[in-house]
């Protein structure tokens, strides 16, 4: 199975390379844009636990994008980084950088072909806590992924799109602070194969689809009780999407998913939906709302998954031509699947951005979020606010 996974990330490269010597011969290339910002942060919970820490910490960002060729055949390249130092609580600092190259190719009939290829790597600072003391860790995961999409126009205003996605986590070994115990592994690998075929038509300012998808990822079996469940997930919904004038838009998908966990540990299908909305205002004022409710294996502290139902809602408001100000609530609801652990999560945030010129802009901010975790009865509770420098060059 490895083998055949490693089969289609070579056969991703071959087609990008093919898309690529295609674009070179094109010959256009749009010149480089480097995107760096610098944040200087005061949290209240440095460790984001129920034992809250104050410090400062800065956060440094970069990305480099670089475009060869033209709307109907292009290579492109993106890489970014990113790395957070913390004055005081050293053992929470993280560093992370990645590399993504895309090509992509329109021929005659109304086909499209897209290949990327991506690598990233993070090293996360963490900790651990055992009994009154604190020990903190640090783990390098990395993630390589390659992906196909071919796009056709069936025409009457419809399309095909097919989508088949590849990616393999690899996880080291997770160092202890002052090397206090030996390193030890203590997340799996991961390799996950996924496809989905997606059918859309538009009529007028509305576009209806319907899409189908299949996950399958295979996780190393690590720990007694495993800490990582290999699955199957199965999705089939339908999306309408109404744009209107001025940049209003609402969209609605409406389906199911089936999660399937290995040795008979989960099985069950659950309602899936997403309700987005955008609505511009006058006098410079904008509405965003987002409410969704959805299977969560990325994001989850489970060894399988979590289900989360989640709400958010923005205002913003332009006071200036270089000057915007927002606000934003959110709600969320996350349950974990084997562990039965319940999350309650309230957000709330406000940023003003200032455009100093056309290439520089300033960021303040404050975010609070309060969690409560039912089972094992804690809160965390977090302020964290920031001025940061944006600069394009």
């Amino acid at each position: 199975m490895a083998r055949k996974r490693g089969g289609f990330v070579f056969l991703t490269a071959g087609a990008i390379f093919g898309l690529a010597s295609a674009t070179a011969r094109a010959g256009e290339t749009i010149e480089p844009t480097v995107t760096t910002s610098i944040e200087r942060h005061y949290t209240t919970n440095a460790m984001e636990s129920d034992r809250p820490i104050a410090d400062w910490y800065s956060l440094l960002r970069s990305t480099l994008f670089r475009k060869w060729g033209d709307n109907d055949a292009y290579i492109s390249l993106n890489a970014e980084g990113r790395a957070t130092r913390h004055d005081s609580v050293a053992i929470e600092d993280d560093t992370a950088g990645g590399v993504q190259v895309q090509a992509f190719r329109r021929f005659a009939g109304g086909l499209e072909l897209r290949g990327t290829l991506a690598y990233n790597a993070t090293r996360d600072g963490d900790h651990i806590d055992i009994g009154p003391f604190t020990i903190g860790t640090r783990t390098l995961k990395q993630v390589a992924s390659g992906q196909v999409q071919v796009g056709l126009d069936l025409g009457n205003q419809m399309a095909l799109i097919v989508d088949a996605m590849t990616s393999l986590e690899k996880v080291g070994l997770t160092r202890f602070e002052d090397d206090i115990f030996l390193p030890a592994r203590l997340d799996p690998d991961k390799r996950n194969v996924q496809i989905a075929l997606k059918l859309i038509r538009t009529v007028g300012q509305f576009t209806f689809g319907v899409q189908g998808s299949a996950l399958r990822s295979a996780v190393e079996r690590l720990g007694d009780p495993l800490v990582g469940v290999s699955f199957n997930q199965f999705g089939l919904r339908g999306e309408i999407t109404y744009t209107g004038v001025g940049g209003a838009t609402a969209a609605l998908a409406l389906g199911a998913e089936l999660l399937d966990g290995a040795d008979d540990t989960y099985s069950r299908i659950r309602p899936a939906w997403q309700l987005s909305v955008v609505k511009p205002l006058p006098k410079g004022f904008e509405l965003r709302g987002t409410w969704y409710g959805r299977y969560e294996i990325a994001d989850s502290d489970d060894p399988l998954a979590s289900w989360v139902n989640r709400g958010e809602f923005e205002i913003s408001y332009k006071l200036r031509e270089n000057l915007k100000l927002a606000s934003g609530v959110a709600c969320e609801f996350k349950r974990n699947l084997l562990w039965e652990n319940v999350e309650r999560k309230r957000v709330f945030y406000a940023e003003a951005t200032y455009d100093a010129s056309a290439k520089a802009s300033v960021v303040l901010r404050v975010d609070v979020n309060r969690i409560h975790k039912t089972v094992i009865d804690i809160d965390e509770n977090t302020v964290d606010t920031f001025i940061g420098l944006r600069a394009k060059i």
